[in-house]
Protein backbone atom coordinates (compact mmCIF):
# COMPACT_ATOMS: atom_id res chain seq x y z
CA UNK A 1 0.00 0.00 0.00
CA UNK A 2 2.74 2.45 0.95
CA UNK A 3 4.67 1.49 -2.16
CA UNK A 4 1.63 2.24 -4.35
CA UNK A 5 1.40 5.73 -2.92
CA UNK A 6 5.11 6.23 -3.42
CA UNK A 7 4.87 5.02 -7.03
CA UNK A 8 1.95 7.38 -7.73
CA UNK A 9 3.91 10.22 -6.17
CA UNK A 10 6.94 9.29 -8.24
CA UNK A 11 4.84 9.11 -11.44
CA UNK A 12 3.21 12.45 -10.67
CA UNK A 13 6.57 14.04 -10.01
CA UNK A 14 7.97 12.60 -13.26
CA UNK A 15 5.05 14.03 -15.26
CA UNK A 16 5.46 17.37 -13.52
CA UNK A 17 9.17 17.47 -14.36
CA UNK A 18 8.49 16.53 -17.99
CA UNK A 19 5.90 19.30 -18.25
CA UNK A 20 8.35 21.74 -16.67
CA UNK A 21 11.09 20.78 -19.12
CA UNK A 22 8.71 21.11 -22.08
CA UNK A 23 7.54 24.53 -20.92
CA UNK A 24 11.11 25.65 -20.29
CA UNK A 25 12.09 24.62 -23.82
CA UNK A 26 9.08 26.44 -25.26
CA UNK A 27 9.96 29.53 -23.24
CA UNK A 28 13.54 29.48 -24.57
CA UNK A 29 12.22 29.21 -28.14
CA UNK A 30 9.84 32.11 -27.61
CA UNK A 31 12.58 34.27 -26.14
CA UNK A 32 14.86 33.42 -29.06
CA UNK A 33 12.19 34.39 -31.58
CA UNK A 34 11.45 37.63 -29.75
CA UNK A 35 14.79 39.23 -30.72
CA UNK A 36 14.19 39.30 -34.48
CA UNK A 37 10.63 40.54 -33.93
CA UNK A 38 11.91 43.44 -31.86
CA UNK A 39 14.40 44.31 -34.60
CA UNK A 40 11.64 44.16 -37.20
CA UNK A 41 9.43 46.38 -35.05
CA UNK A 42 12.24 48.94 -34.65
CA UNK A 43 12.80 48.97 -38.42
CA UNK A 44 9.09 49.48 -39.07
CA UNK A 45 8.91 52.31 -36.55
CA UNK A 46 11.86 53.98 -38.26
CA UNK A 47 10.16 53.58 -41.64
CA UNK A 48 6.92 55.09 -40.32
CA UNK A 49 8.85 58.02 -38.89
CA UNK A 50 10.65 58.58 -42.20
CA UNK A 51 7.36 58.41 -44.14
CA UNK A 52 5.70 60.86 -41.74
CA UNK A 53 8.54 63.34 -42.27
CA UNK A 54 8.27 62.88 -46.02
CA UNK A 55 4.51 63.42 -45.87
CA UNK A 56 5.00 66.62 -43.89
CA UNK A 57 7.52 67.89 -46.45
CA UNK A 58 5.13 67.12 -49.31
CA UNK A 59 2.32 68.88 -47.46
CA UNK A 60 4.47 71.97 -46.97
CA UNK A 61 5.42 72.05 -50.64
CA UNK A 62 1.80 71.63 -51.75
CA UNK A 63 0.71 74.38 -49.35
CA UNK A 64 3.43 76.64 -50.80
CA UNK A 65 2.32 75.90 -54.36
CA UNK A 66 -1.31 76.57 -53.47
CA UNK A 67 -0.35 79.87 -51.85
CA UNK A 68 1.60 80.87 -54.96
CA UNK A 69 -1.31 79.86 -57.17
CA UNK A 70 -3.74 81.86 -55.05
CA UNK A 71 -1.44 84.91 -55.28
CA UNK A 72 -1.30 84.53 -59.06
CA UNK A 73 -5.08 84.18 -59.25
CA UNK A 74 -5.60 87.32 -57.20
CA UNK A 75 -3.20 89.29 -59.36
CA UNK A 76 -4.87 88.25 -62.58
Amino acid sequence: MALDKFERLEDGLSRLLEAYEALSAENRELLASQGPKEEELAALREKVSRLEKERDQVRERVDGLLARLETLMQGA
